[in-house]
């Protein structure tokens, strides 16, 4: 209790204290230094009809549409016939070759894809293949994890890297092998010169990962500040920016049976970024904003209008606005669109960039 009292006085204090900074970091920028601010406008993709959709991704044409609490985890619509939907996958289920979740896509080139089902804490790799008109998909391993996985990337030296709940090791990754086996935890969370204890700083550090394409690179972006970090295959950091708005996490510590726990609060907590996509050039991140929640928004609130673009380098280079707000965003980078979730209206929006 007495340590809890100390951590409460300590976050009060970080409230008072705008001068809070990040050691370590690169450089910074703000929305005054991106070269391109551009609107764009919304085309509503018609899909029929869809139930519960959570998260999209894009991979060859192809726009995956995840869901929950469904008898197929995914539908699958192809982008260069009308956008048809040419069949549903990843049957809800704990047998072979279903899912409880799909939280992830990762598409290998030998026409595979790993299924992150963060529900049973499962990575399933599955073949992938179209045949006429029928999608073929067929379990061929399974891995389990032994900590919560929050998000994860697998990069071309057959080792998992994931954001995680766990304290110990208390590191900013924890690496699993292709077999599922804990390797190492790796890397530091950020420091702003605020001590936290170890089950709030997971919390507060929370964030979105992906790779690029080739699997040799991957970014971490920031839920509750606009930090972003890019990374190595080893998960050396190579660099930290922040910005457009350089804000730190403002939160409450709140006590729960002794235990301290992040307290996310109304017109207090902000939030930062929500949902990537990235090619080899680029990283599109869908971003909040800085914007803080009211009480009753409801799911308006993970709904967000702001598309941050910057390179591998870590240089911002376009700043898109959407005119529709969306929780979830893939990319077609050829034809170059943004496909953006609306789960609110249960509706998937295109914006040519």
């Amino acid at each position: 209790m007495k340590k809890t009292l100390i951590y409460l006085i300590l976050v009060f204090l970080i409230g008072c204290d705008s001068s809070l900074k990040y050691k370590d970091i690169d450089y910074t920028f703000t929305l005054n230094a991106i070269p391109e601010i551009k609107p764009l406008k919304a085309m509503r993709m018609d899909l029929g009809l869809l139930l519960s959709p959570v998260q999209i991704f894009f991979y060859d044409s192809l726009l995956f549409v995840s869901a929950a609490n469904q008898p197929f985890n995914v539908k699958v619509f192809d982008t260069n016939k009308d956008n048809e939907l040419i069949g549903e996958i990843f049957e809800n289920g704990m047998g072979p070759s279903e899912t409880l979740s799909v939280f992830n896509l990762i598409f290998l080139d030998d026409g595979t894809v790993w299924v992150h089902d963060v529900v049973s804490t499962l990575m399933k790799r599955f073949l992938f293949d179209i045949k006429g008109d029928a999608i073929l998909v067929e379990e061929i391993e399974s891995l389990a994890f032994m900590n919560p996985i929050l998000s994860s990337v697998y990069l071309r030296n057959d080792q998992f890297y994931t954001t995680t709940q766990a304290i110990v090791p208390l590191s900013r990754f924890l690496v699993y092998s292709r077999e599922g086996d804990e390797i190492s935890g790796v890397g530091n969370y950020p420091d702003y010169g605020i001590e936290m204890p170890p089950m709030v700083a997971v919390d507060v550090f929370s964030g979105q990962l992906i790779s690029n394409p080739q699997k040799d690179k991957m970014v971490l972006a920031y839920e509750y500040t606009d930090l972003i970090e890019l990374y190595d295959e080893k998960a050396n950091l190579l660099k930290r920016i922040h910005g457009p708005h350089q804000f730190v996490p403002d939160f409450d510590i709140g006590d729960r049976s002794g235990t301290p726990y992040m307290k996310r609060v109304f017109n207090k907590t902000q939030h930062a970024y929500k949902s990537l996509a990235a090619s080899e050039e680029l990283i599109f991140l869908l971003y909040a904003n800085g914007k803080t929640v009211k009480p009753g928004e409801g799911e308006a609130s993970i709904h967000h209008n702001k598309v941050l673009a910057i390179d591998w380098e870590g240089n911002p280079l376009a700043f898109y606005e959407l005119d529709h707000a969306v929780t979830s965003i893939a990319v077609d980078w050829e034809k170059r669109i943004i496909y953006g979730l609306d789960r609110i209206e249960s509706e998937v929006y295109a914006f040519h960039f």
